[in-house]
């Protein structure tokens, strides 16, 4: 099928296509990286400004500086000044001269550089030229053809213009972020010797990139003091392989807003998934690592050098099983016995009258204002009484209490949602309330009790301040106060202190992925007018 409308449209994205890779081509070829290289320097001290020590080595800097603009290079002299006042109450002064070199280079220079942004940049630039190329030849002899009739060379073609265009786009970052490692924080951690694994080859790079190699053994010092900066234009690579990309979507599908709106989310969705998953993942890392690695404040390996499973032994030895166990037990009976009486207490609310049943429901509701903290003093009295404190069991019954008004207030929602035809009927049949309950209103309630189930447990498993109060014996300590032995005043054992959480979060996912297909039904379940 052919649309000599389509046509124009095709020609015209393509046209654009091929402007936004200019304007890309032109941005690479600009000065973009300025740099600042301290190539001489020379101190002086027992100097004060414009003494004759000061003019001898001014002279003497600026015949240097005078040999390097002989060489061609873009130079300025610095000086610093520092007075400080001795033991004798006599001013002493320290005068540093530098003299710096401004170099700039345009993205072009980062082509034959072995810098890991080189190759970053190689991959942008080769990806923007075959997004060009792939949607000239795409669109080869099928500029009117709609989308749906396109041949499988055509197709392949234009869809990958479009996947080249965006790979383009994602490395313009990635490329920052590559050179800001390099210049930034690599040559700053070498120079202050934090690092050393592959100095001498970086050296050997950013001496080739920066000074044609000239540098040599005065390496060291020239980069010591060096500085880069990128112009703000280095952005609009951006916008300009963005603008290719949306020609490839339109030469592709014919449409740009439906698979625009589809790629902002995939784009919403994949940051979300790395910003809540990143906790996740240093926890994992940090596990594994040794002692030394945990202490690295300045986080120099992504992964730990050397994986030390013993972490997890180590951890056992030290009581983590037993604390895991107590948490099992206390989270486990909690939402055992909340259940057991709040199914109850839930159908009561939603199907039977009987007087003082608003007030009940006030009641309900005004018991969750409380927090545990302000009736601890309370709660600790009551256990002495009942000779529950410092027991697994009381702490058991302490949860169930303070999750029953939630899950009774959860689950009646959910009885609520169920039309009361389906109970009647089973009445008819010959069931009793509490046969019709159990055979008939708990299966399709399913859902509602599953979700309150997952929150009861999960805020029983993650409970602390009460446990802290009750819980005096090492051995009957939830996870959540067992893990605090790695914390102390004067040192905290992060490789045990994570290794222990990974294990804590273990029983909670297993739990979540067993019943997770019940969870998003149950979390409208008590969603009814009325």
């Amino acid at each position: 099928m052919k649309s000599p409308e389509l046509k124009g449209r095709n020609r015209r994205a393509l046209a654009l296509l091929l402007l936004g890779l200019i304007l890309a081509l032109i941005l690479m070829s600009l000065p973009l990286y300025s740099f600042n290289a301290a190539v001489y320097t020379k101190k002086s001290s027992n100097t004060f400004v414009g003494d004759e020590k000061y003019q001898s080595a001014r002279a003497e800097v600026e015949e240097k500086a005078e040999g390097f603009r002989a060489q061609g290079f873009d130079v300025e002299i610095n000086e610093t000044v520092t007075e400080r006042v001795n033991s004798k109450g006599e001013t002493t002064s320290l005068i540093a001269f530098t003299i710096d070199q401004k170099l700039s280079r345009s993205l072009f220079a980062f082509w034959r550089t072995a810098l890991p942004a080189g190759h970053v940049f190689r991959a942008m630039l080769l990806c923007a030229l075959g997004s060009a190329l792939c949607a000239a030849l795409g669109l080869r002899g099928s500029e009117e053809l709609l989308p749906k009739y396109l041949d499988g060379r055509s197709r392949v073609l234009r869809s990958a213009a479009g996947v080249l265009a965006l790979i383009a786009l994602l490395l313009v970052p990635v490329f920052v972020m590559m050179n800001n490692y390099a210049f930034g924080r690599a040559l700053g951690l070498y120079s202050q010797e934090l690092l050393t694994e592959g100095k001498e080859a970086l050296y050997q790079r950013v001496d080739r990139f920066l000074f044609d190699g000239g540098a040599g053994e005065n390496i060291d010092a020239a980069l010591k003091g060096l500085s880069v900066r990128h112009s703000g234009m280095l952005w609009l690579l951006l916008p300009a392989f963005a603008l290719m990309l949306l020609c490839a979507v339109q030469i592709r599908h014919a449409a740009i807003e439906s698979t625009l709106l589809r790629g902002l989310l995939y784009v919403f969705v994949t940051v979300m998934c790395v910003v809540v998953l990143y906790p996740y993942y240093v926890m994992l890392v940090t596990a594994f690592r040794s002692n030394a690695e945990t202490l690295d404040m300045y986080f120099l390996h992504m992964f730990p050098t050397k994986w030390i499973w013993s972490n997890l032994s180590d951890i056992v030895h030290r009581g983590v099983p037993r604390y895991l166990l107590n948490s099992v037990f206390v989270a486990g009976g909690a939402t055992l016995l909340a259940m057991l009486c709040g199914i109850p207490a839930a159908y009561a609310m939603a199907r039977m009258n009987f007087a003082g049943k608003k007030a009940f429901l006030g009641f309900v509701i005004m018991s969750q204002m409380f927090s545990p903290v302000v009736l601890l003093i309370g709660i600790s009295q009551l256990m002495n009484t009942l000779h529950l404190n410092d027991s697994v069991v009381g702490l058991m019954l302490v949860n169930a209490a303070f999750n029953q008004a939630f899950a009774v207030w959860l689950l009646r929602g959910t009885f609520v949602s169920i039309s009361p035809e389906m109970e009647q009927a089973a009445l008819i049949d010959g069931c009793g309330t509490v046969s019709a309950l159990v055979r008939v209103l708990l299966p399709m309630a399913a859902p509602g009790i599953v979700t309150a189930l997952i929150f009861v447990f999960i805020n029983a498993w993650n409970e602390y301040t009460i446990s802290t109060v009750l819980i005096s014996t090492a051995s009957n300590r939830p996870i959540t106060v067992g893990i605090t032995q790695f914390s102390s005043f004067n040192m905290i054992e992060w490789q045990y202190l994570f290794a222990a959480s990974l294990l804590a979060t273990i029983p909670v996912v297993i739990l979540f992925m067993s019943i997770e297909k019940h969870l998003t039904a149950g979390l409208t379940s008590g969603g009814v007018k009325g």
